[in-house]
């Protein structure tokens, strides 16, 4: 299940990529993007199961948080769970209400996207804390993507 769900978001993200080169003044924002990505990922049919939406989650909380600010923060952009730790019974007993804190743990995730768009009338973001998000000890992610999209005028002397 895990490669071909790993396969699937690689020929998603390519068509996200592909339509963003061709059509980038299209994308106003990151949520631009993410929202193309569930498109894609849905087309691509990355989880086979009857309600793959379930398996799809935005802004999806870390095991880990970061940030200088209080309370620190840290949530994935896009995520798609593992549908065996998901099934979990523990997991399936969880009410919407609940925090996520106390079934992190029991989910994996067999991919997580951050998504950047850097664009000319915004100041830069750091993008050290998404590449942490991915790859720092502990988390739950089986796969990791980290996408970079620019909106940049470099005709101009200085962008910020």
């Amino acid at each position: 299940m895990e490669y071909r769900c790993v396969e699937a978001t690689e020929r998603a993200i390519t068509k996200l990529v592909d339509d963003f080169q061709s059509y980038h003044n299209r994308f106003w924002n990151e949520r631009d993007l993410h929202w193309s990505l569930f498109h894609y990922l849905k087309q691509e049919e990355a989880v086979q199961e009857d309600y793959v939406t379930q398996l799809f989650r935005a802004e999806f909380p870390t095991l880990k948080k970061f940030g200088t600010k209080s309370p620190a923060r840290g949530h994935y952009d896009l995520v798609i769970l593992e549908p065996e730790s998901y099934s979990a019974p523990a997991v399936q007993k969880m009410k919407a209400q609940d925090s996520w804190d106390d079934f992190l743990r029991l989910v994996k995730l067999v991919a997580a996207v951050e998504i950047k768009l850097w664009l000319a009338r915004l100041k830069p973001e750091r993008g050290d804390w998404d590449i942490q998000k991915l790859v720092e000890p502990p988390n739950n992610v089986l796969n990791g993507f980290f996408l970079n999209f620019v909106q940049l005028d470099f005709r101009q002397k200085r962008q910020w």
